[in-house]
């Protein structure tokens, strides 16, 4: 298995009002079908699929000094993958 190439990350603590101000411009950006990402004076440039796979997940994690609490949101696609084919009731 090919291991991941990690081209940005960013763990910042922002927040209520700046974090949904910031998921906001990221939802106009996916809706247009191209976000940008800039880090370190580079660009990023992310061409989204018509479709995409969305994921969200939230989830509880005990740690020694409380319990973490997690939101993540994700989009997948495979670049030049296979369209896999849904279900239909007949």
């Amino acid at each position: 298995m090919a291991k991941k190439n990690v081209l940005v990350k960013s763990d910042q603590r922002k927040n209520l009002a700046d974090s949904a101000a910031f998921l906001r411009d990221l939802a106009d950006k996916v809706e247009s079908g191209k976000v940008t990402l800039v880090q370190g004076g580079k660009d990023i440039v992310v061409d989204l699929p018509e479709s995409v796979s969305f994921e969200l997940e939230y989830y509880e994690q005990p740690k020694k000094n409380g319990l973490k609490k997690q939101l993540e949101i994700e989009l997948q696609w495979t670049e030049g993958g296979k369209k896999k084919q849904g279900v239909t009731l007949g």
